[in-house]
């Protein structure tokens, strides 16, 4: 699927990040990322792990008997619980933690006893909620009950309990690069404009590949009662449509963390485009960020409108584009 908005890009380009680096017409391809300006170190080390540039075949890591054994695990809780679970594949790159430290500047979450990415099962909750608030028009009582009351309330506990997703073999890895351009502008230094005279800065960071599978599973916070395990399968079914229409992770606007069913994949149907069928409202108590200046991929921004959860923003090139509102910092 091609991502929305002016800041996509081609078939062509995605299959290699690469491609994404600005560079003099006459200047040759560099496959090791060699000649730009940057961390050589941090380069070394996503080559090493994402096995750029070299002969070999993608890195997959994580143990399979080990992931085996996980899912074996999740599947028998959901089946004690009388939970519900499914599996949903990567339809292009995906990435989570951005915003975690880390040793090359941009993070990654790893699931430490299983050496693989994972989604954290707070962020499935909140992808779900956001979904059935924004676009599916879920009722604010079957919210709280499902979800629990706003954070600002107290312990937001549902009816529904949200485990973690994991990968059910091991994971390919790729390497994708962003470039800002203007950085002394993005870091407000005296007199600094966004000119084309500026040199891109290659960042390297590490990305999930398409075509990995991941297990989703929740459970009713209470098993015996009819009402939580209804709750459940509805939850389940927002985050299915929430995963392949909004997707998960960092980076959603430009395509990133799209799930869809393998046999879409296979059959090349592209992910549905998600209808907003109820207004976004506003948080209470957040404060309303339209006309602010935001920090989105490394460029400074005007919030053109403020919808909750996600922003719509204007670039310095006049395109705008709807933003997940964590992918925002305020100038």
């Amino acid at each position: 699927m091609e991502p929305s908005g002016g800041r996509g890009y081609p078939p062509a380009a995605r299959s290699d990040p690469l491609r994404r680096i600005y560079r003099p017409q006459d200047a040759p391809p560099k496959s090791d990322w060699t000649g730009f300006a940057g961390d050589s170190s941090k380069r070394d080390w996503i080559e090493q792990i994402a096995n750029i540039g070299t002969s070999t075949s993608p890195k997959a890591v994580g143990d399979g008997a080990l992931l085996k054994e996980a899912v074996t695990r999740q599947d028998a809780l959901v089946k004690a619980q009388a939970g519900c679970s499914f599996q949903r594949t990567t339809a292009w790159r995906f990435v989570t933690g951005l915003g975690r430290s880390h040793p090359v500047e941009n993070g990654f979450a790893w699931r430490h006893h299983l050496g693989t990415p994972y989604l954290a099962g707070s962020s499935l909750k909140g992808l779900a909620r956001a979904y059935a608030r924004d676009w599916d028009g879920l009722s604010e009582e079957d919210l709280q009950r499902i979800f629990g009351p706003k954070p600002e309330a107290g312990l937001a506990i549902g009816s529904v309990v949200f485990l973690d997703a994991l990968p059910v073999a091991p994971v390919t890895l790729e390497a994708d690069v962003m470039t800002p351009h203007y950085t002394a502008w993005y870091q407000g230094e005296k007199n600094a404009v966004p000119a084309d005279w500026h040199s891109p800065t290659p960042i390297p960071f590490l990305t999930v590949a398409p075509g990995q599978t991941f297990l989703f599973a929740m459970l009713p916070r209470n098993p015996s009662e009819q009402e939580d395990r209804e709750d459940c399968a509805k939850a389940a079914g927002l985050l299915k449509d929430a995963l392949e229409t909004l997707g998960a992770g960092a980076k959603t606007a430009i395509g990133y963390g799209q799930f869809v069913e393998q046999q879409d994949i296979e059959a090349g149907v592209e992910p549905r485009a998600a209808t907003a069928t109820a207004p976004a409202p506003q948080a209470r108590g957040r404060e309303n960020w339209t006309g602010r200046e935001v920090i989105v991929y490394s460029e400074v921004v005007r919030v053109v409108e403020d919808r909750g959860e996600r922003l719509l923003v204007r670039f310095s090139d006049g395109k705008e584009e709807e933003v997940e509102r964590h992918e925002a910092r305020l100038r």
